[in-house]
């Protein structure tokens, strides 16, 4: 069965800002329930890239230069979210250190 429905513009216009500002109160609300915790483990260098927002290259560039400890069997790689953010203040804070060296001689 189909049905016709008739209606003005302006009443078309009002029921369609209607539907979409509940739907934008509906996403919104959604959005403010869900807390993002922090993740217990990072799993793998795309892990790490997503959890610093870098690219792949400069996580295992991290990984390498051994900013930070990290459990490694076999081809799986795991770091603790704490300790690479540590090992990354200490890195910001030793590369200040280096810069104010360097200008000073």
């Amino acid at each position: 069965m189909k049905y016709v429905i008739c209606m003005e513009k302006e009443e078309l216009d009002a029921l369609i800002d209607e539907r979409c500002n509940a739907a934008i109160v509906r996403f919104q609300n959604a959005t403010k329930s869900k807390p993002q915790s922090p993740p217990t483990f990072i799993y793998g260098i795309k892990g790490l890239a997503a959890f610093l927002n870098v690219s792949m290259v400069t996580a295992q560039k991290y990984k390498n230069e051994k900013l930070f400890p990290y459990i490694q069997r076999g081809r799986k790689i795991i770091f603790k979210p704490d300790e690479v953010l540590a090992g990354l203040r200490n890195k910001k804070t030793l590369l200040h250190c280096r810069t104010i060296a360097k200008d000073e001689k």
